[in-house]
């Protein structure tokens, strides 16, 4: 069956097979490989979804109506179509929900397309921070503006910093929207293991990022903080999005 070997390319290698497969978002998958065998009525549903998604990615940004059907377009002809190489929808592996994963490419289409720079890819370490962070006052996000080159260096940083595990932790769990329990299934450790490990990690990432602004400019704990999005409402902002993932321990994102 097509759709058996379409889903086994896209497995984790190594780990116990049912273990692997309860992990596998499967109708989404099958979504996916539907819309590219050129199925009619999975490519509407999908673009019902992208049209939900877009808006959710880009309502933080105060993204003008245009910017939304600019993405719309340009998204929905990357993920069927592709510019000189294979659609991007081929690279959704189902192990996270496909909602979070189209909300993340609209986010990365969006804020390349507002820099008016369709080809350039923005690096993973600024997506990841806006999935952490999602929510800017005005000051916070006129102190990023001033000094972004800046941010995203000390992040880049601080990211290069971290084993490459929990690099993917940070980015299958904010940006892909992976459940803890089925990380704790890739990783065969608990829930709970999981959750310390993106705890960690997430205050590691903060930790080196405010010192290297620090060091840099000169700059007051309570401006770092502002420019980092304030620490306090971050914290408050990720225990209210882990406490409404039904059935999962919220990491302890206090020191």
């Amino acid at each position: 069956m097509a759709f058996v070997s379409y889903m086994a390319e896209r497995l984790t290698e190594g780990g116990d097979l049912e273990e692997v497969l309860s992990c596998v978002q499967v109708h989404d998958l099958l979504l996916a490989f539907a819309c590219l065998s050129g199925d009619d009525a999975a490519q509407r549903e999908l673009s019902h979804r992208l049209d939900v998604e877009v808006r959710a990615a880009l309502r933080g940004m105060g993204a003008e109506l245009d910017l939304v059907d600019e993405v719309k377009s340009v998204l929905g002809h990357r993920l069927l179509v592709g510019e000189g190489e294979a659609p991007k929808l081929a690279a959704y592996t189902g192990l996270g929900p496909l909602s979070a994963w189209l909300r993340v490419a609209a986010l990365r289409t969006g804020l390349s397309l507002r820099r008016g720079t369709r080809r350039e890819v923005l690096t993973e370490d600024r997506v990841l921070l806006q999935a952490m962070d999602p929510a800017l006052d005005p000051e916070s996000r006129l102190l990023r503006e001033r000094h972004a080159e800046l941010l995203r260096s000390a992040l880049r940083e601080a990211m290069a910093a971290l084993s490459s595990r929990e690099r993917n932790l940070l980015r299958m769990y904010y940006a892909e929207g992976i459940k803890l329990e089925k990380l704790g299934v890739m990783h065969r450790v608990n829930a709970s293991t999981i959750s310390r490990w993106i705890a960690r990690a997430r205050e590691e990432v903060l930790e080196r990022t405010r010192g290297a602004l620090s060091a840099h400019l000169k700059m007051t704990s309570s401006q770092v903080e502002s420019m980092l999005g304030l620490a306090l409402s971050l914290d408050m902002s990720l225990e209210s999005l882990l406490r409404s993932r039904a059935g999962e321990t919220s990491p302890n994102l206090k020191k």
